[in-house]
Formats: structure tokens, C-alpha cells, sequence
């Protein structure tokens, strides 16, 4: 038995038991419900009904924001504190979740539940946008500043902490529950994240080089290890490394990668009228997934959640590194992820996969290889681009996610240099581990570890949803800005 077949022998059957007990479910005349997606939806709905569909009417003026166009015409200008700038922020958080989340996760969406699942997809991501918004205006508010260092950190742990700590009920809960939301944070990067990204990696690089026949069919740990060693070297730059890579690497990959789509689109521009009204159609009455038109929408959902992370609390770490004194502004820009990596990296995925007809023959074919197929449809030299992106879209997610992962480490374990390292050669030891395990698994536990980030952070940020309206009332009315300006 070779390295690769005892890894996966070991750890799959657990990873399969662990993600069934975090998916927990009912079933509701014939519907599998999974709590963490009616969670995440609810949240969803909840925070966009609130803010009068924020993810609408506030995009001009979080366009206006990243791009400059817009200046705050404040009398006193603050000191401002943290690490990077805005759209570094910004597209770490993207890379962190445009990349294979997308790439793989959008075709497993639609092998799974059908074309319609697209629509879906759609549909939450536009929601997402209102609880990205609500999570990172609290990451920013409440974040730890460093008086003596003025460095900062950020994200649900801290607003757990000093946005609960008063609470009647909960406020002797608050240190517990902040600890528990880093422990998790801990689990989602070390044991979920990066398993899903390098697996994802290894396994085109391994078709595009001759599938069975290729010399790391067997051997994909030593891709793996290879990774590894660079995501070392890089992550111990901190985020002020990442956030330099992922702002040049980033644009240019999305920007190449909807193009790619879009000349797929543009060759099978015939079968463009019959797409949409399968997409539109079966997202209601959907044939490849049991339990109709509201399976296909939980389906949907949960690819969503997770490939744009809104309620999971990740951003929020990454945009509470951001040299800025106005948070709302920044959790203006933070909407801007969902809609990146869901309605338009997400969307251009799957709907590549539908027009190029490739998902009508998808026998042993789950994510990017399913991605892969669309592509070389077109054009032979195709796959092998899609695994440069990919290879960028799965380094730029790995180093964010271990950043993410460090502050839930350094948050139980203190700030020092030795404990940063710890968790960095941990973290960086999955990622061979990740590379040798069968996507199933991966899949499975990646979602559960991820979603269940979900929990801890949710409960924050529901109890503190007013803070949130009062900010942005505020906001709108100093600054003439959105329906909440009056």
C-alpha cells in the first residue's frame, strides 16, 4: 500500500463520521434540512430585511470606496491604526474564497443538485451581502488595538468578548464562547480549509499530466509537500506578506478566470438561450436532486455559504487588520467579497460547466475535474491554464486561511513567536496530508469544519445587530449616503 492509499484509508471513514455529526438534520416531508445552512440562511435574510437590501443600494458607494471616488470630508482626521490597506484586505478575503472554493465547489454544486442550483447560488450570494456587511462592521468596532505596538487583531473572538461581556444572560459566557469560536477557527483551517484546496490542486495537476498514467497518480503527497514548503516560507511574513501577494495575484486570476468563462460561453453561445431556461426551470423543478425545488435551494445555499464565508467570521479577521478609524466605510467594501467570489467567480463556474453540456456526463467526475472538462471542451490548452489558476487560487487561499487560523491559535495560546510557528509547521503538515485524501471526504469535512464556524459567531452577531443599524444609520445621515441618510 503506497503513502497515498494509507493516508486516505486512515482518514477518511473519520472524516465522513465527523462531518455527519456537524451536519446534523431533520427531514421535513422528504427534505434533508441541515441546521447550519437554515442557520446561515436565516442570518442571511434577517441581516439584508434589516438593512433594507444593503447589498443593493449600498454597491455604488462601496464601488466609490475601493475605487477612491469617494472621500470622507471629516473635520478631525484620527490616527489610524493597523496593517493594510483596504483593498489588500479585500482581496485576501476573495482569494480566501473566489479560488477552488469556487472553481471546485460550483461544479460539485451542480453535479450534485442540477443547473438549478445556479440560480440558487445566485440568490444567496446577493443575501450574503448584508451579513458580510453586519460581521465586519463588528470585526472593525470591536477589535483589539495594542496601545504600546499599535498593532491590532480582530474578528469573532474579540467581539464575543467585549461586545457580550455586559450582556444580562450571556455576559459570563462571553470568554467561554470566544474561546470556542477559536477553537473551531483553529479546526476550520487546519482541518477543513487547506484539506479542500490542496486536494483540489493535486488532483488537476494529476489529470492534466496524464490522470492514471501520470507519475503523482500515486505520489500526489510529494505536490503536496512541495506546497507546503512554499506556504511555510511565505506565511511567516504575517499578513502584511499576504496581503502583498493576494492584491497582485488576486485580480489578475479572477480577472483571467471569468474571462476564460466567457470565451467558453461565447463558442457555445447557441446552447446560451437553452442554459438559462434550464438554469431558471430547474431551480424550481429540479430532476437531479431529491426532494425539489427546496433541496435544490439548501443545495445551493451551502455552496454559497461556504465558498463566500459571510457568517462564518473570517473576514472579519482579516478586514480588522485594515489601517482605517471608520468601520463602516470598510464593511461597505467587505460586501463587495460576496459578490465577487458568488455571483460572478461562483456563477461563471457553474454556468460553464451547463453550457458547455459537460455535467450531462459527469460519471466519476465531482469537482475540478468536472471544471477541467468544461474547459478542455473548448480548447485542449485550456486545463492546463485552469491549473495555473488554480495552483495561484489555491496558494493565495492557503495563506490567508492560515492567518485566520493563527489568530484563533494566538488568541488561546498568546501572541508570541514560537507559538506563531507552531501553528504555522502544523498547518503546513495537512497540506500533505490534505493532498492524499479522495474529494468525498475532503468535501464533507471541509464544509463541516467551516460551517460550524457559524455557530459561535452567529450568536454575536445577532444579539449585537443593533449596534450594527445604530453605526450605519449614523453613517448614512453624516455622510448623505443610502435609504438610511433621513
Amino acid at each position: 500500500m503506497n503513502l497515498d492509499s494509507l493516508i486516505d484509508s486512515l482518514l477518511s471513514p473519520i472524516a465522513d463520521k465527523i462531518s455527519g455529526i456537524i451536519f446534523s438534520s431533520v427531514t421535513i416531508h422528504g427534505v434533508k434540512i441541515e441546521f447550519l445552512i437554515a442557520l446561515l440562511m436565516s442570518a442571511a435574510i434577517y441581516f439584508t430585511i434589516r438593512t433594507r437590501f444593503i447589498g443593493f443600494w449600498g454597491f455604488k458607494h462601496a464601488v466609490k470606496l475601493i475605487t477612491k471616488n469617494y472621500e470622507h470630508k471629516d473635520v478631525i482626521q484620527r490616527k489610524k491604526h493597523g496593517e493594510v490597506s483596504a483593498f489588500q484586505a479585500l482581496t485576501a478575503t476573495i482569494s480566501a474564497s473566489a479560488g477552488i472554493g469556487n472553481v471546485a465547489g460550483s461544479a460539485a454544486a451542480v453535479s450534485i443538485g442540477g443547473p438549478g442550483v445556479i440560480f440558487w447560488m445566485i440568490i444567496a450570494g446577493l443575501f450574503s451581502m448584508a451579513l458580510k456587511f453586519a460581521e465586519v462592521l463588528l470585526g472593525l468596532k470591536l477589535r483589539y488595538v495594542n496601545k504600546k505596538t499599535g498593532s491590532v487583531a480582530g474578528g469573532p473572538m474579540y467581539y464575543i468578548l467585549a461586545g457580550l461581556k455586559h450582556h444580562k444572560l450571556l455576559g459570563k459566557f462571553a470568554p467561554t464562547l470566544a474561546k470556542i469560536y477559536a477553537i473551531c477557527c483553529i479546526f476550520a483551517m487546519i482541518g477543513g480549509w487547506n484539506l479542500f484546496q490542496i486536494n483540489a490542486m493535486t488532483t488537476q495537476i494529476t489529470e492534466v499530466t496524464g490522470g492514471e498514467a501520470s507519475f503523482f497518480h500515486n505520489q500526489s503527497w510529494l505536490l503536496g509537500l512541495i506546497v507546503a514548503v512554499i506556504t511555510y516560507v511565505t506565511i511567516i511574513g504575517g499578513i502584511k506578506a499576504i496581503g502583498k501577494f493576494t492584491s497582485k495575484v488576486t485580480p489578475v486570476m479572477c480577472t483571467l478566470y471569468v474571462a476564460s468563462a466567457f470565451v467558453i460561453c461565447l463558442v457555445n453561445i447557441h446552447h446560451f438561450p437553452h442554459t438559462v431556461h434550464l438554469i431558471l426551470t430547474q431551480a424550481f423543478k429540479p430532476q437531479a436532486i431529491g426532494g425539489g425545488a427546496f433541496a435544490c435551494m439548501l443545495w445551493g445555499f451551502r455552496r454559497a455559504m461556504f465558498a463566500n464565508e459571510a457568517g462564518l467570521g473570517t473576514a472579519p479577521i482579516a478586514f480588522s487588520a485594515v489601517k482605517t478609524n471608520k468601520p463602516v466605510a470598510q464593511a461597505f467594501i467587505a460586501m463587495l467579497q460576496p459578490f465577487v467570489d458568488t455571483v460572478i467567480v461562483g456563477s461563471a463556474t457553474a454556468f460553464v460547466i451547463v453550457v458547455s453540456g459537460v455535467y450531462l456526463n459527469n460519471t466519476g467526475l465531482a469537482g475540478i475535474e468536472l471544471t477541467s472538462k468544461a474547459f478542455a471542451s473548448v480548447c485542449p490548452f485550456f486545463p492546463v491554464l485552469l491549473t495555473i489558476m488554480a495552483s495561484c487560487f489555491v496558494l493565495s487561499t492557503m495563506l490567508c486561511g492560515s492567518y485566520y487560523g493563527i489568530k484563533g491559535w494566538t488568541f488561546l495560546f498568546g501572541d508570541t513567536k514560537l507559538t506563531t510557528r507552531t501553528f504555522q509547521v502544523i498547518y503546513c503538515i495537512f497540506i500533505v496530508i490534505g493532498s492524499a485524501m479522495n474529494f468525498k471526504s475532503i468535501i464533507n469535512l471541509s464544509d463541516a469544519f467551516t460551517l460550524f464556524l457559524a455557530v459561535p459567531n452567529l450568536i454575536a452577531v445577532f444579539i449585537l445587530s443593533d449596534v450594527v443599524i445604530k453605526e450605519l444609520k449614523r453613517y448614512c445621515r453624516r455622510y448623505n449616503v443610502g435609504l438610511f441618510k433621513n
